[in-house]
């Protein structure tokens, strides 16, 4: 007799490697009972999590403001990338420093020596020149001008050393910001402050102010003796350079020259002058004064007929400049010398690469692609 409640199961594998599960009898309902249970995958995703996107998830240090591994692999990446760049910049760059001396020292001597550098050599004597006759002019008007301004002797001490000092700190100053601003701007504003300040003290009546008008015109002639041999070397062929060097020495005794032969012209007519009621004075050696400003406004003149220094041009990556520069002191010296058809040969100058430089070269490249 079949039991009612034994539950007749019967047990069968498929080839798939499953297990199928029969009964031989039916349900309460009548209907056979059976059931699969098929192989559950270890991955499988849960109910609570289907549809979830792994790449949405949140790196759960974020909440805590914590980088992401990958986040600060990338940036050491980066770090080291750039360091190289600027490491290989740096080297080229200094390789690059080393090899411009002797390619300016090819290029000039390609140039050649003639007219412009003599154009040169009197246009910054006569610079030379200012700073000659400014060393003599206090030590000429002082037996007048202390009658005029009742200077004791004290002051007229005082007025020989402060003349001095400016010259010292002028020539300190302009001498380092010639190497920035260039040596033709800088020696135009070192003559145009001697202009304007010596002009000026021409017309001082007290001996302060008098004073202060001659340590400002020294602050801006004492500029020009750095400046002056700086700008002609680089102008000038090695073998040239010792040479014209100590003639362009010269100028400074002739600035002294100058003054002496002025002086001894103008002054000791006390009368040549006019007043100007009780107040203005203005005799001589005002006068002296007046035409030892002419040295320095010629020199004014012819360097603003002049180029700049093609050596600073190079150095501070003004390469189309520096480049016409040479080429015209090219062109001038061989005209001279009756060979015009001689053609400028420096079609590429290699010069130090910049920060720039180096900008414009990615750009173009990233333009590019």
């Amino acid at each position: 007799m079949d039991d009612p409640y034994q539950n007749n199961v019967n047990q069968q594998m498929t080839e798939g490697g499953e297990y199928t599960y029969t009964q031989d009898g039916g349900g309460q309902d009548g209907y056979p009972y059976q059931t699969d249970y098929p192989q559950q995958d270890d991955d499988a995703a849960s109910d609570a999590t289907e549809g979830a996107d792994e790449d949405e998830q949140m790196y759960e240090g974020e909440y805590q403001g914590i980088p992401h591994p990958d986040e600060i692999k990338e940036a050491r990446r980066a770090a080291r990338l750039e360091a190289k760049r600027k490491a290989r910049l740096a080297a080229q760059q200094e390789e690059e420093e080393e090899n411009l001396p002797e390619q300016y020292e090819t290029i000039m001597e390609d140039c050649g020596h003639g007219r412009f550098q003599w154009m040169l050599f009197f246009v910054l004597g006569l610079a030379l020149m200012a700073d000659g006759v400014d060393g003599f002019v206090v030590g000429f008007v002082l037996p007048s001008a202390e009658k005029d301004m009742c200077i004791s002797n004290a002051d007229k001490g005082l007025l020989g050393l402060l003349v001095y000092v400016a010259m010292m700190v002028g020539a300190l100053v302009w001498g380092g910001l010639c190497d920035k601003m260039g040596r033709r701007k800088c020696l135009i504003y070192v003559l145009t402050i001697d202009l304007v300040f010596s002009f000026l003290s021409c017309f001082a009546q007290g001996y302060g102010f008098f004073l202060f008008l001659r340590f400002c015109s020294g602050f801006g002639i004492g500029g020009s003796i750095p400046i002056v041999y700086t700008y002609f070397t680089e102008f000038l062929q090695m073998d040239k350079r010792g040479e014209h060097l100590s003639w362009l020495c010269m100028f400074w005794m002739l600035g002294g020259l100058y003054a002496s032969f002025t002086a001894w012209g103008i002054i000791p007519h006390y009368g040549w002058g006019f007043a100007i009621g009780t107040q203005i004075q203005f005799h001589s050696w005002r006068v002296f004064i007046l035409v030892c400003l002419f040295p320095a406004l010629a020199a004014l003149i012819g360097v603003v007929f002049m180029p700049e220094s093609p050596r600073f041009l190079l150095e501070n990556a003004r390469h189309d400049e520096a480049w016409m520069i040479l080429r015209r002191v090219h062109d001038t010296n061989w005209k001279a010398k009756g060979e015009p058809e001689r053609v400028f040969t420096v079609t590429n100058i290699k010069t130090p690469q910049t920060q720039e430089d180096e900008f414009m070269r990615c750009l173009g490249i990233s333009q590019s692609k």
